[in-house]
């Protein structure tokens, strides 16, 4: 049985467009945004920012009697004129009736010319056939067994894993599994200053150390690097995830600018 070779869409703000296009991957243009009223915003793009995917942002409240139709129409209006291939639906929001709609709309103007939709896991029972998007940076249990878990549910094909890069700072115990996120540059001010032992966790796919402070006593610090994403990616493929979104610049510092044959079998390297 053979498998399509791994695809992976760089997912790009309009600034840094232009960087982002030498590491020759498919990019997903982080431009549009629902306000609150449920009209489509958008970033300035120069006119040969054309095709890849399009990134529609809803980070928050979409007031009532807002029209999921005109939105739709809005989103579908974007998406031919700049020969996107699919639409990224963002969604950090609840699951709302406007939202429901506006995703049953844009899913059936893009099966009409053969587009993807891509939705948040958590918005899977909205839809039977747009492919599904989830993380690859977990605080607890395993990655593995998350992973099987919604491959399980949705099947491989469905899925995409967005490769996240993890840094997080967590005071202990972290009862409820979740950090304070840290910049690249506090990392490795951390580092330097605390010289820590660093570990590699086989559960968590990702790295970590520990250390003490005399104002807020233990922490623990998870944070990836190229080979640990690289893993992850490694073992998404070996449970038959093919598809994959990278934040950039999020990753833009573990690269350098692939080589022909790395563009051909998608390594990060």
């Amino acid at each position: 049985m053979t498998h399509p070779s791994p695809r992976q869409f760089l997912l790009t703000p309009p600034q840094d467009l232009e960087a982002a296009r030498a590491f020759g991957l498919p990019l997903a243009l982080m431009a549009w945004q629902l306000d609150g009223q449920g009209r489509l915003t958008q970033a300035p793009l120069p006119p040969q920012a054309q095709g890849g995917l399009m990134l529609v942002g809803a980070n928050q409240p979409i007031q009532e009697g807002a029209d999921p139709r005109r939105a739709a129409q809005e989103i579908l209006a974007q998406c031919r004129s700049r020969a996107c291939a699919g639409v990224i639906l963002d969604l950090e929001q609840p699951p709302s009736p406007f939202l429901a709609q506006l995703i049953r709309l844009v899913e059936e103007g893009l099966a009409q010319r053969q587009g993807t939709l891509f939705l948040p896991e958590r918005y899977a029972n909205f839809s039977h056939r747009a492919s599904l998007y989830l993380t690859s940076a977990i605080s607890g249990g395993s990655l593995r067994r998350r992973l099987e878990e919604v491959i399980a549910q949705y099947g491989a094909r469905r899925l995409v894993l967005c490769l996240r890069r993890a840094r997080e700072d967590f005071f202990l115990p972290a009862t409820k599994g979740v950090g304070h996120p840290i910049s690249q540059e506090e990392l490795r001010q951390l580092r330097r200053r605390l010289e820590p032992s660093v570990f590699f966790s086989p559960h968590l796919c990702a790295r970590y150390f520990t250390y003490m402070s005399r104002e807020t006593g233990a922490h623990f610090v998870l944070f990836d690097d190229r080979e640990t994403l690289e893993k992850k990616r490694i073992l998404a493929l070996e449970l038959g995830i093919r598809r994959f979104f990278l934040l950039y610049p999020e990753i833009a510092d573990l690269w350098e600018v692939p080589s022909q044959e790395g563009r051909q079998n998608g390594s990060l390297a």
